[in-house]
Order: structure tokens, then C-alpha cells, then sequence
């Protein structure tokens, strides 16, 4: 069995969107351990290495973030890591010295080779500045699929949409000019709006004015904004992959990519659930 190539595809197969760094690392040690668990090992979290802590500490160890126990083999120790750790490369190199099979997860960049006996997996990610002073955050998606009217992604014009797209779309446009009343023109008086809870004013929002609300606090935070929505249609609902970029009321630079479901129903919009990872929208 090729371990790195069979962790590899594993961990590639997570999508994530705008995390944190250690939300990331958490997100991948879940994935980590669920790989084992489908091989059939015995898994331990957190596990102790074989290397001593520094003084004082000499009479205590290391941990390694997974470790796997498995009956055909010598145990599988991993490391997860955003970027390069010195620290990480040591303790691997003595697990391997050990007999142990070490396996070293890096996401992000990465300078430092693997040493002797190590096994790489390296993942790249996308980086970008996080909305309303998040700091950096990190996305792995895969390619969104194309509309089933197109053969390719993109954004697309008025001609190319149905009536329902057309109208999601519409209210995209008045948003990034600041039309609030234009962007819930076409909103039922009953629409169930649903904000990821964790965006900033983020719930559930029912009804035009409470929509229109949450939107004007959302365009407040911008100083500048870019917006590029790409419709999708997905069954009878709408999808929108929705880019914005620009410049915060701070000073800082935001960018963010996020998924909104629209149900649309008689020319009014009765539902939008917003995903904050754009790959859960799709599934």
C-alpha cells in the first residue's frame, strides 16, 4: 500500500472555504483519523512519540497528532502542520528512526524538505485576507460544476439566463451599487433569509425589511466593493457563487467566496440559504 498516495487523495477530498489556520489543521487531523478508520486501524489521537520534551520536561514526551495501530505492519505516526516546523521535522525523523512509518501533513507553503525515511503529503491552499479583520484564511475547493445548460463556467449574461436567474441576479447588481431596496425588490412579504451564523449579523431573516436591514449593515462594512456573482441553476433553486473584494470601513482589504440558494417561486424569492463554503451548496 502507497500510504502517502492513499492519504493524499483523503485529504484532498476536503473542501474548506475561508477557515482559519486552525481550523484548518483541526479539519484535517478529523480527516486524518476518518482515513484510518475506513483502513481499518486502531487510532489514537494525540498520541505519545518517542521523543522527550525539552528540560525540564526531559521525563515527559512529544505527542503526535494521529497515531495508527494496524495488524499488518508497524504503527503509522502523522504530523499536521500549516507550513514549515522544524520541530515537526525533527520528531518525525526520529519516529522513523524508530521503526515507525512518519508521515508529515503540510498544508500552505512549505520550504523544508522531508527528511530520510519521512513521507511528504503536501497540500496546497488558497490564501486571501478574511472579511471584517479575520486575518488570513484559507480555502480548498474543488472546481464548482458548470450550469447543466453550459458546457463551461462563468458568469453569465441576461440572454443566456432563465427568468429566475435573471431576477437573483438583478438584486446582486443593485446590492454593489447600494440599491438595498432594489436588491429586495423582488423578495416574498414571508422570505426565509438564512445567514450562516457566524457572519456578522449572520441568523435567520424573515421578511423584506429584516433583509433589508441585515444587507445595509453588510454594505456599510465596505469602503469599496467588487462583486461578482456566477448563477448556477440546480434543479428548481438558483445557485449563486457569489466573489466580493474590496476595502473594509477600516482600511483593510476583505475578499471572500460564498454560496447562495435561492427558491424562487411565481417571480418571488421565498427562500435564500447562504453556505459559507461554496462545495456545500452543491451537495
Amino acid at each position: 500500500m502507497d500510504i502517502a498516495a492513499s492519504l493524499t487523495g483523503a485529504l484532498q477530498a476536503v473542501t474548506f472555504a475561508d477557515r482559519g489556520a486552525d481550523e484548518v489543521t483541526g479539519l484535517l487531523v478529523d480527516a486524518v483519523v476518518g482515513w484510518g478508520e475506513q483502513l481499518g486501524w486502531r487510532t489514537y489521537r494525540r498520541a505519545a512519540s518517542v521523543v522527550p520534551l525539552p528540560p525540564p520536561y526531559e521525563r515527559q514526551h512529544s505527542v503526535v497528532d494521529v497515531a495508527f495501530a494496524r495488524p499488518d505492519g508497524p504503527p503509522v505516526v502523522v504530523e499536521v502542520d500549516h507550513g514549515d516546523r522544524r520541530r515537526t521535522v525533527d520528531k518525525l525523523a526520529a519516529e522513523a528512526a524508530a521503526g515507525r512509518v512518519a508521515v508529515w501533513v503540510r498544508w500552505g507553503p512549505g520550504r523544508l524538505p522531508a527528511p530520510d525515511g519521512v513521507l511528504l503529503v503536501a497540500l496546497p491552499v488558497t490564501t486571501r485576507t478574511g472579511l471584517h479583520g479575520r486575518g488570513k484564511v484559507y480555502s480548498q475547493t474543488p472546481d464548482l460544476p458548470a450550469p447543466e445548460h453550459s458546457a463551461s463556467g462563468g458568469s453569465y449574461t441576461t440572454e443566456e439566463l432563465d427568468a429566475d436567474m435573471a431576477l437573483v441576479l438583478r438584486a446582486y447588481a443593485a446590492f454593489a451599487r447600494g440599491d438595498i431596496d432594489g436588491a429586495v425588490r423582488d423578495l416574498a412579504p414571508d422570505v426565509d433569509w438564512i445567514e450562516p451564523d457566524e457572519f456578522p449579523g449572520g441568523g435567520h431573516h424573515r421578511g423584506p425589511a429584516a433583509v433589508a436591514a441585515y444587507l445595509r449593515d453588510s454594505y456599510a462594512g465596505w469602503a469599496e466593493l467588487h462583486s461578482e456573482p456566477v448563477a448556477h441553476r440546480r434543479g428548481d433553486q438558483v445557485v449563486i457563487v457569489h466573489h466580493v473584494w474590496g476595502v473594509l470601513r477600516d482600511g483593510s482589504r476583505g475578499e471572500a467566496t460564498v454560496a447562495d440558494v435561492f427558491t424562487v417561486e411565481d417571480g418571488k424569492v421565498v427562500l435564500m440559504m447562504a453556505y459559507a463554503d461554496p462545495a456545500d451548496a452543491f451537495r
